[in-house]
């Protein structure tokens, strides 16, 4: 094989790892965001549970 094909073998490989984890991350990203949006929602209806025990303690 001559220098320039194996060169840009080498590239297009560099590349193609390059891309894979760029896909890799973008899932992981997309993940922790999930995450942190139910982790944000779940505290939400906590501190929904704690007005509304706290509202009927006062009704009762």
């Amino acid at each position: 094989m001559d220098r320039k094909l194996e060169k840009r073998l080498a590239i297009t490989r560099e590349l193609m790892e390059n891309a894979k984890k760029r896909i890799d991350l973008s899932y992981e990203l997309e993940q922790n965001l999930e995450n942190l949006g139910l982790q944000r929602r779940m505290k939400q209806l906590d501190l929904e549970n704690k007005l509304l025990k706290k509202q009927n303690n006062k009704l009762a």
